[in-house]
């Protein structure tokens, strides 16, 4: 039978690691065509949590426990757990509840029709304030517009199903900062979706703060795409046009001064030299910022060191 991996990271989670290993557990049972396992990461709590996991080693015999040293972060922590994860497809879970368990026979039910990855989208965020709202989807507009080839499903989060040769291309990328959310449209794959309404937090409160959140978005626009880096470039280009137009303009009243066509200040002539050498000087050090820019864009992407193409599969002809 297929083994499916529950990926769980927990920080501070013991009022919800209970219910969440109960709940995902009743979920498992009624599926008896698969084999299940449940890898919860401790992400270094500081409350009950870890003693909590250990005490249910006994009731749950497919609970994988990885405790790390320290708190890492939600995304390192989910990496930990999708290394250690040895299921033919993985599903990374937040242990809220806020990803219901139930989803789990529905993301399956794709998978079996040929999808690699399967995400688990909300139908919306009107639970959400309006301000995170607002964020999120300028969040996901600026980063789609930013990376034109690699598009982040709008309200997809980490929930979702992932096959085991698409998460093993995943694990294979060698970045440090890693986001999950990011790396997985990155590779590809045949991708379907289940849409869910996302239910409220029964207990406990969210880890994942403004900060956080804004971590999150920075890691996820620098890991996706240098084009930040390539906006020197233009604003280059738009500053030399406009030094250009700006000198050929006083030469020509400066002419006009000279025959006597114009009547104007000498005093205001020389304010714009000034302004001139300025952006002539500005113009310069923008030049050596985009050849800078280039450089670093490119020095990245030798770096990062990930695979310029993936092949899904090979087909031949007996």
């Amino acid at each position: 039978m297929k083994l499916v991996s529950i990926v769980v990271p927990m920080y501070n989670e013991e009022e919800m690691a209970p219910i969440f290993l109960k709940e995902v557990s009743a979920v498992m049972s009624s599926l008896k065509d698969y084999n299940f396992e449940i890898v919860a990461v401790n992400d270094g709590s500081k409350d009950n949590t870890l003693d909590i996991l250990k005490s249910s080693l006994k009731d749950y015999p497919n609970l994988v426990i990885v405790n790390l040293s320290r708190n890492f972060g939600h995304e390192s922590a989910l990496h930990a757990g999708l290394i250690n994860a040895r299921g033919d497809a993985v599903i990374p879970m937040d242990a809220d509840l806020q990803d219901p368990p139930s989803l789990i026979i529905e993301l399956i039910k794709k998978w079996e029709e040929g999808y690699d990855v399967v995400n688990a989208k909300r139908k919306s965020r009107d639970e959400d304030t309006r301000f995170k709202r607002g964020t999120a989807e300028l969040f996901y507009k600026l980063i789609n517009k930013l990376s034109p080839k690699v598009k982040i499903p709008e309200n997809v989060a980490n929930f979702r199903l992932i096959d085991r040769k698409a998460l093993d291309v995943v694990l294979s990328l060698s970045e440090k900062s890693r986001v999950f959310r990011v790396e997985v449209p990155f590779v590809g794959f045949r991708v379907g979706e289940v849409l869910f309404s996302r239910p409220k937090r029964d207990k406990g409160y969210s880890k994942y703060n403004t900060k956080a959140m804004v971590n999150l978005a920075i890691d996820s626009t620098i890991s996706l795409t240098n084009r930040p880096l390539e906006w020197c470039i233009g604003w280059t280009a738009t500053m030399g046009i406009i030094t250009v137009l700006s000198i050929i303009s006083e030469i020509v009243i400066a002419i006009l001064l000279a025959l006597d066509v114009l009547s104007f200040s000498w005093m205001y002539m020389l304010i714009w030299l000034i302004v001139n050498i300025v952006l002539i000087v500005g113009c310069v050090l923008m030049v050596q910022l985009s050849i800078m820019s280039l450089y670093l864009a490119k020095n990245i992407v030798e770096t990062r060191n990930r695979p310029d193409v993936i092949v899904r599969e090979v087909i031949r002809k007996e």
